[in-house]
């Protein structure tokens, strides 16, 4: 398994959808990761997580996603074809922000509590190695 390091953008991969989080730290000792939830990816489809990625007021009145503390075993390093197209896609969402919030999607989107949720139901049904 490759080494993490602060700062590394990592994943977490459910049912075809991804968490893209940030590494703030890595706990070697207990082998568990904190990181930061950056994006759910599901498809083509991105929804920025927090207010790094936000703009307008609206922003403010946004629940931003705890961090986590994650096993380092089931964190996946994301290689840059995996990041670059996400943060153009950030950079897309960012600059059409109020456009969004005028006309709001009838479709729900993923929480990251229900991925977490269907991550961990996910986990518990596999039989161990």
């Amino acid at each position: 398994m490759t080494a993490l390091v602060s700062g590394q953008i990592v994943f977490l991969e459910c049912r075809q959808t991804r968490l893209y989080a940030e590494v703030i730290q890595v706990l070697a000792a207990r082998q568990i990761g904190w990181i930061r939830p950056l994006a759910l990816v599901s498809g083509a489809d991105i929804y920025p997580l927090g207010m790094a990625f936000e703009a307008g007021a609206a922003a403010l009145n946004q629940t931003t996603p705890p961090d986590l503390l994650w096993p380092l075993g089931d964190l996946v390093p994301a290689l840059d074809t995996d990041v670059m197209p996400l943060l153009t896609g950030l950079a897309t969402k960012f600059l059409a922000t109020e456009v969004a919030e005028a006309a709001p999607s009838g479709q729900p989107q993923l929480t990251v509590n229900e991925f977490v949720h269907q991550l961990w139901a996910d986990r518990q049904g596999q039989a161990p190695d």
